[in-house]
């Protein structure tokens, strides 16, 4: 009897995750179309979009002989919305240092969730309800993570896509910095992927990494992307500065142009020294969690933005329960728990505007972001 019970039990540990689990699968592939995707065969531009028909989903494909004559259409039931856009006439390689703006938004870690990238831009008066760029000559910063976990990875990005054009049209600048979660999907690591982008590969009779890859627009897009930037005083990248990263000796240009030559390549095959460095998953600027952690002494800190020429560091991929600011206000964190944020009705992240730095919350409200001079204490907000 007890042989029995045991088997019973043992069975159960292993049938309800599956259910679990299954449910998930179903539950993605349920989520009402996805693209669109952009691929390049030979002089033909093929664009595939994954449609609901019927209880399941087809694919509709679209072939144009050049680039400027495509104009994409994204759509998110769920969130009522539609934007159309062009691709952009070329992918440019962003510079590696700006001049400060007199006003940015700054937002890290969305991870697929279309919802809350939207609630805290429309909050921000970045985007006006249509979607459009309406944020003058300011600036929108992404610090990365805008891949995984979440079910409209492809709809954020191309949202970002499209307000890069326009934002540069009004005077403003977007800055989409890489993440960790980028360079695995570009390398083809896909451990956070949902099923459902790799089911919707099928469906296309693509492999999940085409999708991203460099015969894609959204993978030469991504790739040509920068891991680490300067604007203004402050630097900004996803994980940190390491000590390891800075005695390597190279510029944040070298880093970046070392990022981009080894976008896409496994761990395992990328040989550089200093490449070696930048994707080094404890001490590269894609994965170091030092400086969010309080790992360094005060002085380390001090040394490492010196040898970079800036004031601050403003980072993602650590998570905090709000926007923090360490090291007497010289690091700042801005990866926050969006989803759960959003389920109370609130997104948060950083603003700075004239030189000063503030909290702001997607109801439009700012609060001052005070820091105070120990080492590594969170600040404190006016609210």
């Amino acid at each position: 009897m007890r042989h029995r019970f045991l088997i019973f039990i043992i069975a159960l540990l292993i049938v309800v995750p599956a259910l679990i689990n299954a449910g998930t699968v179903n539950n993605d592939l349920r989520t009402a179309g996805d693209g669109p995707y952009v691929f390049y065969q030979g002089e033909q531009v093929v664009v595939k979009y994954i449609v609901p028909r019927d209880s399941g989903l087809k694919v509709v494909t679209q072939q144009f002989s050049s680039r400027e004559s495509v104009v994409l259409t994204c759509s998110v039931p769920e969130t009522g919305d539609n934007f159309s856009f062009p691709l952009l006439r070329s992918i440019e390689t962003p510079p590696t240092r700006y001049d400060s703006p007199a006003r940015a938004l700054v937002l890290s870690d969305i991870e697929g969730n279309f919802r809350a990238l939207k609630t805290m831009l429309q909050g921000a008066g970045v985007i006006d309800r249509q979607l459009n760029w309406s944020y003058g000559n300011g600036s929108l910063i992404l610090t990365g993570d805008f891949f995984d976990r979440g079910l409209r990875v492809t709809e954020c990005l191309w949202l970002i896509y499209k307000l890069e054009s326009e934002a540069r049209a009004a005077g403003g600048n977007v800055h989409f910095l890489l993440g960790n979660h980028e360079v695995m999907n570009l390398s083809g690591e896909h451990t956070y992927v949902r099923s459902k982008y790799v089911e919707n590969a099928r469906l296309m009779e693509y492999d999940y990494s085409d999708c991203f890859g460099a015969g894609s627009e959204l993978g030469r897009w991504l790739r040509s992307k920068n891991a680490i930037e300067i604007i203004g005083d402050d630097i900004y990248c996803h994980g940190g500065l390491s000590p390891e990263m800075v005695r390597t000796g190279l510029t944040p240009e070298q880093i970046n142009t070392t990022s981009r030559a080894h976008y896409g390549l496994q761990e395992w095959d990328i040989h550089d020294t200093g490449a070696r460095a930048v994707f080094n998953r404890k001490t590269g600027v894609f994965w170091y969690r030092g400086m969010a952690k309080g790992y360094l002494a005060p002085e380390t800190v001090g040394n490492i933005l010196g040898s970079v020429g800036a004031k601050r560091i403003i980072i993602g991929h650590t998570l905090q329960k709000d926007v923090s600011a360490y090291y007497g206000g010289r690091v700042i964190c801005i990866d926050l728990f969006h989803e759960e944020n959003m389920r109370q009705g609130l997104v948060r992240t950083l603003l700075i505007e004239n030189g000063e730095y503030f909290i702001k919350d997607s109801r439009g409200e700012r609060h001052h972001l005070y820091v105070t001079g120990q080492s590594h204490e969170k600040s404190r907000t006016d609210r």
